[in-house]
Formats: C-alpha cells, sequence, structure tokens
C-alpha cells in the first residue's frame, strides 16, 4: 500500500484539476474573447492537413515555409491526436491538448519535489498550493486588475482567457526536465543523458518562452550544484548538446536567427537600453549573493535551487509590473515560473523550518504559513465554490468572428482578407482562407505584410490605404467599430473605407468591404515594381498597383494544386517580368514549359519571375525548402538514430553486468 501511495496521490492532484476547470475540456468557444488561442490552433489544423515540415503555408502572412509558423511540438502532437479522433476538430484536439498539459502541471510538480524532498505530505502541499493558490494576484495589482470573469489560478487565466497554450505546456513539463537534467548529473550512465536530452528538445520545439526559461534554469540548477557530490556539469552539457542535435532538423540556425532579431520587435519594441543593463547586473548580483550564501551555510541543494529561480523570475516580473521595465523580452510572460517557484521555495522553507530545533523558528514558520492561509482563502474559497456556467463554453456559430468568417468562406475569396483584430487569429482554425496576418510574426522573414497591415489599421489617408490593400493582394476587409462585440477593434478611423470601397456585409457593427478581385500573379516592367521604402512612401506603390490592375494585359491564370505548387498558365510579354504577390523564399524553384527560370525577390518582400515571351506558358513553382533545411535534417536524424543505437548498446551492458540466480 506504501508504493501505492504516489500513484494515488497524484491521480487525485490530477483528478482535482480537471474538476476545477472542467470547461477548458468542453468544445466550443469560451466567452474569453482576447484569446490567441485561435492562432495556434490555426498552425495545428494545417499541419494536421499538410504535415510536410519543409511546406509552405499559402494562407498566413501571404505565404510563409512551414517551418517558420512556428515551432512544431503542438501542432504535430495536434495532428497525431487528430489522427486518433478522425472527427473531432483539429482546434478542439489542440485545445484539449493544452488543457490536459495544464491539469498535468501540478502533478509533475508533486513528482518533482518528491524526488528531493523524499515525502508525499509536502509535495502534495506544494501541488495543492500551486492547484489552487495564484500569488500573482496578491503581489502585482496589474494581475489583480486582469482577473477576468472568473476566479482561476493565474497559469489557468492565461491559458483560458489569452490562449497561452504552448507556454502553459513547456511550463507544465519544465519540472520534469530539470529533475531529468539533475539525474543526468548525479547519475552514471548514457541513458540518464538521454531522457534530460529528450526533456530538453521536446519543451525547446513546443514554446520559445518555456526554452529560455528552462535554459535559465539549467544554468541555475548548475550553479545550485557546484560542489555537489558526484554531480558532473559536464554530463549535463553533454544532455543539451545532445538536445540541440535531436532538434536541429527545425532548429535550423536561420531559425534562430530569424527568432532572435524578430522577438525584441514583436515584444513591444524592446531595447537592451540603461536600465536593462543595470537590471541585469542587479540580477547577476543577487544570483551570486544568494548562491555564496547557501554555500557558506551548507544549504541543501534543492532549497538553494529553487529559491534561485524564485529570485530570478521574480525579478523578471516584478520589474515589469511594479515599474513598467522589460528586463529581457517580454518579462511580464515569467510570472508563471515565478509562482512555480514561489510555492516550490516556500513549501521547502516551511519544511526545513519545521525541522529545526529551535521552537521560535517553528513559531514563526507556521505564523508566516497561517498567514498565506488566511490571506489566499478568499481566492481559494471563490475558485474552489465556483459555477462551472460563469466560463463555459459557447458554440463557435455564437460568435461574430466565426459568422464574419463564414460568410466570406461561402464567397469562395480569389484575393486574400484584410482580417483586423481577433479574427486574424481564428480566421485559419476555421477555413483555408488566405489572408494578410496570422498568428505568429517572430517567424517572418518579411515583415512588410505586418508593416503595411499597421499602416493601413492606424492611417487616415484613405487612398494610401486603399493603394496598400491592392498592394497586399486583399479581395475582403474586415473592420471591427467601437460597438463590435470583437474585442480588440484596432482598426483607425474605419469610416474612410466607406468613402471608395463598397460595403458587401454588414452585422452590428461589423462590416466587411470589398475590393476588386486581384491578380495573384501579373506581367509588369522593371521599373512598375514596388520603389524604394513602400512601408513609409506609399506613393511608391501607385505604379506596381496599377499595372497588376490593368485588365489590358494578358491574364495569367494561376492555380494552387497543393500548398507548395503554384501554376501559371498564360501569355507572357517580351521585356517583361511576371510578379507574382506571394512572399518570396529561397526554397522557391520555377521552371517555365519545363525550363527552369530565375527567382528574384521585389521591394514588397514579393516573388518576381525572369520569364521568356511566349503566346503560351506554363509556369510552374514548386517549394522543396532550403539546402539549409535538409543538412541540419540529416543531421538531426543521424542523432536520433546515434542516441538510440547508443541506448540499445547502453541496455545490453546492463543485461551482460546483471549477476546470474543460481
Amino acid at each position: 500500500m506504501k508504493r501505492l501511495g504516489a500513484p494515488l496521490l497524484a491521480g487525485a492532484i490530477f483528478l482535482l484539476n480537471v474538476w476545477l476547470n472542467a470547461p477548458l475540456l468542453w468544445p466550443g468557444e469560451l466567452p474569453f474573447r482576447g484569446s490567441i488561442e485561435g492562432g495556434y490552433a490555426s498552425m495545428a489544423r494545417f499541419i494536421s492537413a499538410h504535415p510536410n515540415p519543409w511546406g509552405w503555408d499559402p494562407f498566413q502572412y501571404c505565404g510563409v515555409p512551414t517551418q517558420f509558423l512556428y515551432l512544431p511540438g503542438l501542432p504535430y502532437l495536434t495532428a497525431l491526436m487528430a489522427r486518433v479522433l478522425p472527427h473531432a476538430p483539429p482546434d478542439y484536439v489542440y485545445h484539449l491538448i493544452t488543457a490536459l498539459f495544464a491539469f498535468l502541471g501540478p502533478v509533475i510538480v508533486f513528482l518533482f519535489a518528491r524526488n528531493f524532498t523524499g515525502s508525499l505530505a509536502w509535495p502534495l502541499a506544494a501541488a495543492l498550493a500551486y492547484s489552487l493558490w495564484s500569488p500573482a494576484y496578491g503581489l502585482f495589482p496589474a494581475v489583480e486588475k486582469d482577473r477576468g470573469i472568473v476566479q482561476l489560478p493565474w497559469r489557468i487565466q492565461v491559458l483560458a482567457k489569452y490562449g497561452e497554450g504552448p507556454h502553459d505546456t513547456g511550463l507544465a513539463l519544465m519540472p520534469l526536465a530539470l529533475l531529468a537534467v539533475w539525474r543526468a548529473g548525479k547519475s552514471r550512465g548514457y541513458p540518464r543523458i538521454l531522457a534530460a536530452a529528450l526533456l530538453l528538445a521536446a519543451i525547446t520545439l513546443i514554446n520559445w518562452i518555456s526554452a529560455l526559461a528552462l535554459a535559465i534554469a539549467c544554468l541555475l540548477l548548475l550553479l545550485a550544484a557546484w560542489g555537489e557530490p558526484d554531480f558532473r556539469a559536464w554530463r549535463v552539457l553533454a544532455a543539451a548538446a545532445l538536445a540541440y542535435l535531436l532538434a536541429c532538423f527545425w532548429l535550423t540556425p536561420t531559425f534562430i536567427q530569424t527568432i532572435a532579431f524578430n522577438w525584441p520587435a514583436d515584444a513591444f519594441g524592446y531595447h537592451f537600453a540603461a536600465r536593462q543593463q543595470l537590471l541585469l547586473a542587479g540580477l547577476a548580483l543577487g544570483v551570486l549573493s544568494i548562491a555564496l550564501l547557501f554555500r557558506w551555510r551548507r544549504g541543501p541543494f534543492y532549497f538553494c535551487f529553487v529559491t534561485l529561480c524564485c529570485f530570478v523570475f521574480g525579478w523578471l516580473a516584478t520589474a515589469w509590473y511594479v515599474y513598467g521595465v522589460d528586463t529581457i523580452p517580454e518579462s511580464r510572460r515569467y510570472a508563471l515560473e515565478f509562482e512555480l517557484f514561489l510555492i516550490l521555495a516556500g513549501v521547502e522553507a516551511l519544511r526545513l523550518a519545521l525541522l529545526r530545533q529551535n521552537q521560535t523558528v517553528r513559531l514563526c514558520a507556521m505564523g508566516v504559513a497561517a498567514l498565506a492561509l488566511i490571506v489566499g482563502a478568499p481566492q481559494l474559497w471563490a475558485y474552489t465554490t465556483q459555477k462551472w456556467d460563469s466560463w463555459k463554453p459557447s458554440p463557435r456559430e455564437t460568435t461574430v468572428e466565426y459568422r464574419l468568417a463564414q460568410w466570406i468562406a461561402q464567397q469562395a475569396p480569389q484575393g486574400r482578407v484584410f482580417a483586423s483584430g481577433g479574427l486574424r487569429f481564428r480566421l485559419n482554425s476555421w477555413f483555408d482562407i488566405p489572408q494578410v496576418g496570422g498568428g505568429f510574426e517572430s517567424g517572418l522573414r518579411n515583415r512588410m505584410p505586418i508593416d503595411l497591415a499597421y499602416r493601413i489599421r492606424t492611417s487616415k489617408e484613405t487612398h494610401d490605404t486603399v493603394t496598400e490593400l491592392k498592394a497586399l493582394g486583399v479581395e475582403y476587409v474586415v473592420v471591427h467599430g467601437p460597438n463590435s462585440k470583437e474585442y480588440y477593434r484596432d482598426f483607425v478611423h474605419p469610416e474612410r473605407l466607406a468613402e471608395e470601397l463598397p460595403v458587401v456585409y454588414r452585422e452590428g457593427d461589423d462590416t466587411i468591404y470589398r475590393l476588386p478581385v486581384p491578380r495573384l500573379a501579373q506581367a509588369v516592367k522593371p521599373e512598375e515594381l514596388p520603389g524604394k521604402d513602400p512601408q513609409h512612401q506609399p506613393w511608391v506603390l501607385e505604379p506596381y498597383v496599377t499595372a497588376m490592375g490593368d485588365a489590358g494585359r494578358p491574364l495569367l491564370r494561376a492555380q494552387w494544386p497543393d500548398t507548395a505548387t503554384l501554376v501559371l498558365d498564360g501569355e507572357t510579354l517580351p521585356d517583361h517580368l511576371i510578379a507574382l504577390q506571394v512572399n518570396y523564399d529561397p526554397g522557391w524553384h520555377a521552371t517555365q514549359d519545363g525550363r527552369e527560370i530565375e527567382t528574384a525577390e521585389d521591394r514588397l518582400g514579393y516573388l518576381v519571375l525572369h520569364t521568356a515571351a511566349s503566346p503560351a506558358s506554363h509556369i510552374e513553382l514548386q517549394y522543396r525548402g532550403t539546402r539549409e533545411q535538409r543538412v541540419m535534417a540529416t543531421l538531426s536524424a543521424l542523432a536520433w538514430i546515434a542516441a538510440f543505437v547508443g541506448q540499445a548498446a547502453s541496455l545490453r551492458r546492463v543485461v551482460k553486468t546483471r549477476p546470474v540466480r543460481q
């Protein structure tokens, strides 16, 4: 029975989280309309239908390589589960997976704490506190103001209200990865290194925020473990190196470089200025002081480690929520990691204090614990007694976003949709409709679509707006007015569109405008291509827009046989290029009547083809990925083979050395 204690408690913790957060398992749309979950669900839906990692997604941002949609962990897991549940919509399968990982988070906290404390009661206390209580509400007034329509722990709140499924999933797995890293450093044998590498790679392939948090925590683990008996840092570094080799099929140098350079711009214009430098210096000084204090007092590794993590992530979150300064990009998002390690450090401090012989220390510890329980009691009561009806999902047909998307889908648009507000996140989670926006801007190598989209949403000039819409190949524009039920309503001065564009659909304060059907491909003269700096000088687009809309030029019929192949048929003119309103990428290859032709990039970041004159040309473009992708995929495949060959060899050695029973 004693052996069953831990599994039974783990199961009870999981069921408690399921019971408290049951609406997360139900199909439909949660009442939190600011969620970006639809963006992640869009990627998962696309991957489910088109799993080729070297493919092309023509539905977002004027086209983007599949690899640059997002990290692959959750989309491909959704694609796999969609095969198991063929009748469930992929967006619901994605939603279900992220909910299950959120329920598993406290279970993994329980297992993590049990490994280091060796007890059942204290890990149970940590898991229950993590399940029921959110310190961020009491520490940061901005978080308290963001509570929403129901009382939920902050980690559940960011999942339900904001759709942060990848971050929550990576957070749930992080203690398991850290435990594997600790065991790899402490124990001899290749299997421990492989286990750590697999978990490190898995979290990195799920979410960037979680990956960076994990990297920080691993560095702190190495610092806390300095001088620990039998701990070998080189084994942890070996696990990290193997993890990258296992994941490098997706984490190519170009992918990492793209994310690294885009992330600060997408993180509210982060700059590594004087304040950031001072905050990082203070952070480093605090970490070293805590580590030296524990070393001087000969404090236990586990308490030192969780205290260091609590301090670092608390520093990041506090600097943002109290002083409004990002120490690193998007520091506010590390409040989740802060809560995790604050609870672990607090419970461990209480455990160690109650083990002391000093009666005063024990009384003080019990007093602090009682005070925390009293302060958190209203939160606990509200969370455990509220009814599910207050945040139950509704059928998607009841939302204005779905009705607008459905109407557009019924029109079978030939051009793109300019979807403002939250509709741009949700559109492709329901329908395969090309749009200007999408769900993950940090993966874009061509940022012109989002730069022009920002101008379109915020400009006051009607003529410039229409010119930019035509340059983006837009056929329908969706605008949410100030009285719309849509959450974001980010289109400024929407009335300006009515001056030049007809209204084709209206529901309440939500309006759809239509432009003339654009041509995806057109013969243009070199001098008609977009001029320099079009995102700041819209007038340089005038010759290009005029040429692309010239009905007097030969029609090039465009067709997508599949998402990675574009076929053009028609007359090509002498001294003309073929301009396509599709993003350029070095992975594109083009042939004209079976002969390979040159591809180039214009100042909008679009494809340009150097074609020969012909009265009837057949042009075929295929996206095959890049040489770098193939090289890194080969390297990763070899690493996977070597990793499991090493595992098999290790198991054989274990079998050979096992004593034979007489």
